[in-house]
Protein backbone atom coordinates (compact mmCIF):
# COMPACT_ATOMS: atom_id res chain seq x y z
CA UNK A 1 0.00 0.00 0.00
CA UNK A 2 1.68 3.19 -1.18
CA UNK A 3 0.24 6.70 -1.22
CA UNK A 4 -2.80 7.98 -3.05
CA UNK A 5 -2.50 9.40 -6.53
CA UNK A 6 -3.72 12.79 -5.29
CA UNK A 7 -1.11 12.90 -2.52
CA UNK A 8 1.61 11.95 -5.00
CA UNK A 9 0.56 14.76 -7.36
CA UNK A 10 0.67 17.26 -4.50
CA UNK A 11 4.09 15.97 -3.43
CA UNK A 12 5.43 16.11 -6.99
CA UNK A 13 4.14 19.67 -7.55
CA UNK A 14 5.65 20.87 -4.28
CA UNK A 15 8.94 19.14 -5.13
CA UNK A 16 9.13 20.91 -8.49
CA UNK A 17 8.41 24.27 -6.84
CA UNK A 18 11.07 23.50 -4.23
CA UNK A 19 13.62 22.73 -6.94
CA UNK A 20 12.76 25.97 -8.74
CA UNK A 21 13.21 27.89 -5.47
CA UNK A 22 16.64 26.27 -4.95
CA UNK A 23 17.67 27.22 -8.50
CA UNK A 24 16.57 30.82 -7.93
CA UNK A 25 18.46 31.01 -4.62
CA UNK A 26 21.66 29.67 -6.23
CA UNK A 27 21.45 32.12 -9.11
CA UNK A 28 20.01 35.23 -7.47
CA UNK A 29 22.24 34.79 -4.44
CA UNK A 30 25.33 34.95 -6.64
CA UNK A 31 26.50 31.48 -5.65
CA UNK A 32 26.66 30.34 -9.27
CA UNK A 33 27.90 31.58 -11.61
CA UNK A 34 30.14 33.63 -9.33
CA UNK A 35 32.99 36.08 -9.80
CA UNK A 36 36.41 35.06 -8.57
CA UNK A 37 39.86 36.44 -7.91
CA UNK A 38 43.18 34.63 -7.54
CA UNK A 39 45.10 34.59 -4.27
CA UNK A 40 48.64 34.79 -5.55
CA UNK A 41 51.57 33.41 -3.54
CA UNK A 42 53.38 36.46 -2.17
CA UNK A 43 57.09 37.16 -2.13
CA UNK A 44 58.79 36.34 1.18
CA UNK A 45 60.00 39.21 3.30
CA UNK A 46 57.54 41.76 1.93
CA UNK A 47 57.67 44.98 3.95
CA UNK A 48 54.98 45.25 6.60
CA UNK A 49 51.92 47.21 5.57
CA UNK A 50 52.31 50.66 7.12
CA UNK A 51 48.75 51.57 7.93
CA UNK A 52 49.90 54.16 10.47
CA UNK A 53 51.83 55.89 7.66
CA UNK A 54 48.61 56.36 5.71
CA UNK A 55 48.97 53.49 3.26
CA UNK A 56 45.62 52.72 1.68
CA UNK A 57 44.71 49.44 0.00
CA UNK A 58 43.51 51.23 -3.14
CA UNK A 59 46.65 53.40 -3.48
CA UNK A 60 48.79 52.95 -6.60
CA UNK A 61 50.92 49.82 -6.34
CA UNK A 62 53.56 50.32 -3.67
CA UNK A 63 55.92 47.94 -5.49
CA UNK A 64 56.08 46.51 -9.01
CA UNK A 65 53.67 43.58 -9.28
CA UNK A 66 56.38 40.93 -9.51
CA UNK A 67 58.10 42.30 -6.41
CA UNK A 68 54.82 41.52 -4.58
CA UNK A 69 53.87 38.15 -6.05
CA UNK A 70 55.79 35.11 -7.20
CA UNK A 71 55.43 33.93 -10.78
CA UNK A 72 52.94 31.02 -10.75
CA UNK A 73 53.96 29.66 -14.15
CA UNK A 74 57.70 29.87 -13.58
CA UNK A 75 57.54 28.09 -10.21
CA UNK A 76 54.48 25.88 -10.99
CA UNK A 77 52.76 27.16 -7.87
CA UNK A 78 49.32 26.07 -6.67
CA UNK A 79 46.75 28.84 -6.86
CA UNK A 80 43.75 29.37 -4.61
CA UNK A 81 40.66 31.20 -5.80
CA UNK A 82 38.17 33.16 -3.74
CA UNK A 83 35.04 35.12 -4.48
CA UNK A 84 35.71 38.61 -5.78
CA UNK A 85 36.13 41.02 -2.88
CA UNK A 86 37.53 38.36 -0.54
CA UNK A 87 39.46 40.03 2.27
CA UNK A 88 42.70 38.04 2.23
CA UNK A 89 46.25 39.14 3.06
CA UNK A 90 46.63 42.90 2.82
CA UNK A 91 49.06 42.74 -0.11
CA UNK A 92 46.60 40.56 -2.04
CA UNK A 93 43.88 43.09 -1.34
CA UNK A 94 46.24 45.77 -2.59
CA UNK A 95 46.85 44.18 -5.99
CA UNK A 96 43.13 43.45 -6.51
CA UNK A 97 41.84 46.88 -5.47
CA UNK A 98 42.27 48.49 -8.88
CA UNK A 99 40.89 47.94 -12.36
CA UNK A 100 41.53 44.35 -13.40
CA UNK A 101 41.03 42.24 -16.48
CA UNK A 102 37.97 40.00 -16.40
CA UNK A 103 37.94 36.61 -18.10
CA UNK A 104 34.72 34.68 -18.56
CA UNK A 105 34.38 30.91 -18.90
CA UNK A 106 31.63 29.00 -20.65
CA UNK A 107 30.11 28.11 -17.26
CA UNK A 108 29.37 31.82 -16.75
CA UNK A 109 31.99 32.17 -14.01
CA UNK A 110 34.42 35.08 -14.23
CA UNK A 111 37.99 35.51 -13.03
CA UNK A 112 39.54 38.93 -12.38
CA UNK A 113 43.31 39.15 -12.83
CA UNK A 114 45.75 42.08 -12.38
CA UNK A 115 46.69 43.78 -15.62
CA UNK A 116 50.43 43.49 -15.02
CA UNK A 117 50.56 39.69 -15.31
CA UNK A 118 52.69 38.18 -18.04
CA UNK A 119 50.89 36.20 -20.72
CA UNK A 120 52.41 32.96 -19.39
CA UNK A 121 51.17 33.63 -15.85
CA UNK A 122 47.76 34.75 -17.08
CA UNK A 123 47.28 31.55 -19.07
CA UNK A 124 48.63 29.41 -16.23
CA UNK A 125 46.17 30.92 -13.72
CA UNK A 126 43.24 30.57 -16.14
CA UNK A 127 44.13 26.92 -16.79
CA UNK A 128 44.44 26.27 -13.07
CA UNK A 129 41.07 27.91 -12.43
CA UNK A 130 39.41 25.69 -15.00
CA UNK A 131 41.22 22.60 -13.76
CA UNK A 132 39.75 23.15 -10.28
CA UNK A 133 36.17 23.50 -11.58
CA UNK A 134 34.89 20.12 -10.39
CA UNK A 135 36.09 20.62 -6.82
CA UNK A 136 34.70 24.16 -6.85
CA UNK A 137 31.32 23.07 -8.25
CA UNK A 138 31.11 20.19 -5.80
CA UNK A 139 31.66 22.59 -2.91
CA UNK A 140 28.98 24.96 -4.25
CA UNK A 141 26.29 22.51 -5.33
CA UNK A 142 26.60 19.60 -2.90
CA UNK A 143 24.63 21.21 -0.03
CA UNK A 144 21.86 22.27 -2.42
CA UNK A 145 21.82 18.88 -4.12
CA UNK A 146 21.52 17.12 -0.78
CA UNK A 147 18.62 19.38 0.18
CA UNK A 148 16.97 18.91 -3.21
CA UNK A 149 17.01 15.13 -2.73
CA UNK A 150 16.65 14.59 1.02
CA UNK A 151 13.88 17.09 1.79
CA UNK A 152 11.42 15.75 -0.85
CA UNK A 153 12.26 12.15 0.11
CA UNK A 154 11.67 12.96 3.77
CA UNK A 155 8.33 14.54 2.88
CA UNK A 156 7.37 11.49 0.80
CA UNK A 157 8.35 9.16 3.65
CA UNK A 158 6.29 11.24 6.08
CA UNK A 159 3.23 11.06 3.79
CA UNK A 160 3.66 7.29 3.48
CA UNK A 161 4.19 6.85 7.24
CA UNK A 162 1.09 8.88 8.14
CA UNK A 163 -0.98 6.87 5.69
CA UNK A 164 0.33 3.56 7.09
CA UNK A 165 -0.33 4.74 10.65
CA UNK A 166 -3.92 5.64 9.84
CA UNK A 167 -4.46 2.26 8.18
CA UNK A 168 -2.61 -0.01 10.65
CA UNK A 169 -3.28 1.75 13.95
CA UNK A 170 -6.45 3.76 13.49
CA UNK A 171 -8.15 1.25 11.22
CA UNK A 172 -8.82 3.77 8.48
CA UNK A 173 -9.78 2.28 5.15
CA UNK A 174 -8.66 4.38 2.19
CA UNK A 175 -11.32 4.90 -0.45
CA UNK A 176 -10.70 3.03 -3.70
CA UNK A 177 -8.70 4.95 -6.27
CA UNK A 178 -10.75 6.24 -9.13
CA UNK A 179 -9.56 5.05 -12.54
CA UNK A 180 -7.40 7.58 -14.31
CA UNK A 181 -9.55 9.29 -16.90
CA UNK A 182 -8.63 11.57 -19.79
CA UNK A 183 -8.55 15.27 -19.06
CA UNK A 184 -11.94 16.89 -18.78
CA UNK A 185 -12.75 19.59 -21.36
CA UNK A 186 -11.93 22.24 -18.73
CA UNK A 187 -8.52 20.69 -18.00
CA UNK A 188 -7.76 20.36 -21.71
CA UNK A 189 -8.63 24.04 -22.15
CA UNK A 190 -6.44 24.96 -19.17
CA UNK A 191 -3.57 22.91 -20.63
CA UNK A 192 -3.81 24.73 -23.97
CA UNK A 193 -3.93 28.13 -22.27
CA UNK A 194 -0.87 27.17 -20.22
CA UNK A 195 1.05 26.09 -23.33
CA UNK A 196 0.21 29.34 -25.13
CA UNK A 197 0.97 31.50 -22.08
CA UNK A 198 4.27 29.81 -21.20
CA UNK A 199 5.33 29.86 -24.87
CA UNK A 200 4.61 33.59 -25.03
CA UNK A 201 6.64 34.16 -21.86
CA UNK A 202 9.59 32.16 -23.18
CA UNK A 203 9.40 34.01 -26.51
CA UNK A 204 9.41 37.31 -24.65
CA UNK A 205 12.57 36.33 -22.76
CA UNK A 206 14.26 35.33 -26.03
CA UNK A 207 13.34 38.66 -27.68
CA UNK A 208 14.33 40.58 -24.56
CA UNK A 209 17.72 38.84 -24.46
CA UNK A 210 18.39 39.52 -28.15
CA UNK A 211 17.39 43.20 -27.87
CA UNK A 212 19.39 43.73 -24.67
CA UNK A 213 22.43 41.95 -26.07
CA UNK A 214 22.57 44.35 -29.01
CA UNK A 215 23.00 47.34 -26.73
CA UNK A 216 25.16 45.56 -24.15
CA UNK A 217 26.79 42.42 -25.62
CA UNK A 218 27.32 39.60 -23.14
CA UNK A 219 28.65 36.02 -23.45
CA UNK A 220 25.93 33.46 -24.11
CA UNK A 221 26.23 31.65 -20.77
CA UNK A 222 26.04 34.94 -18.88
CA UNK A 223 22.70 35.60 -20.54
CA UNK A 224 21.44 32.09 -19.79
CA UNK A 225 22.35 32.28 -16.10
CA UNK A 226 21.31 35.90 -15.58
CA UNK A 227 17.81 35.23 -16.91
CA UNK A 228 17.37 31.86 -15.18
CA UNK A 229 15.05 33.11 -12.39
CA UNK A 230 12.74 34.61 -15.01
CA UNK A 231 12.35 31.79 -17.51
CA UNK A 232 12.63 28.74 -15.22
CA UNK A 233 8.97 28.77 -14.12
CA UNK A 234 7.43 29.13 -17.62
CA UNK A 235 9.87 26.53 -18.96
CA UNK A 236 8.73 24.05 -16.30
CA UNK A 237 5.09 24.88 -17.08
CA UNK A 238 5.65 24.36 -20.80
CA UNK A 239 7.37 20.97 -20.32
CA UNK A 240 4.75 19.74 -17.85
CA UNK A 241 1.95 20.69 -20.23
CA UNK A 242 3.60 18.93 -23.15
CA UNK A 243 3.91 15.79 -21.00
CA UNK A 244 0.26 16.00 -19.89
CA UNK A 245 1.27 16.31 -16.26
CA UNK A 246 -0.21 18.50 -13.53
CA UNK A 247 -2.35 20.97 -15.52
CA UNK A 248 -3.20 23.03 -12.45
CA UNK A 249 0.40 23.09 -11.18
CA UNK A 250 1.64 24.00 -14.67
CA UNK A 251 -0.91 26.83 -14.85
CA UNK A 252 0.27 28.14 -11.47
CA UNK A 253 3.89 28.05 -12.67
CA UNK A 254 2.92 29.98 -15.80
CA UNK A 255 1.11 32.53 -13.64
CA UNK A 256 4.18 32.84 -11.40
CA UNK A 257 6.31 33.38 -14.50
CA UNK A 258 3.99 36.19 -15.59
CA UNK A 259 4.26 37.69 -12.10
CA UNK A 260 8.05 37.84 -12.53
CA UNK A 261 7.59 39.27 -16.01
CA UNK A 262 5.07 41.92 -14.98
CA UNK A 263 7.55 44.68 -13.98
CA UNK A 264 9.34 44.43 -17.34
CA UNK A 265 6.01 44.90 -19.12
CA UNK A 266 4.63 47.69 -16.94
CA UNK A 267 7.63 49.89 -16.14
CA UNK A 268 8.22 51.07 -19.76
CA UNK A 269 4.52 51.93 -20.17
CA UNK A 270 3.67 53.99 -17.09
CA UNK A 271 4.96 57.50 -16.25
CA UNK A 272 8.03 57.58 -14.07
CA UNK A 273 6.19 59.69 -11.50
CA UNK A 274 3.82 56.77 -10.89
CA UNK A 275 6.60 54.39 -9.93
CA UNK A 276 7.92 54.04 -6.36
CA UNK A 277 11.24 55.71 -5.83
Amino acid sequence: MGISRKAFKVWLSCTILYWIAIGIVINAGGFFPARYQANFPLKPNLPAWQKEAGWQVDDPLRLPLYEIIRSPSAEKLPIQFQWLGYQGPIWNQHIHSRKTERFEFWSGETLDLPKGLTEADRQYVKDEFWRQRWARWREIFMPYLQNAILVPLAALAAIWGIRRFRISVLGWEPPPEKPRLPYSPQMQRLRKITIYASSAELLFWVVFAIASNRSDPQPFMSIVWAMLPGYLAPLAAFVMSLLWRGPISAALLAAFGFYLLFPLLVVPLVPQSWLPQ
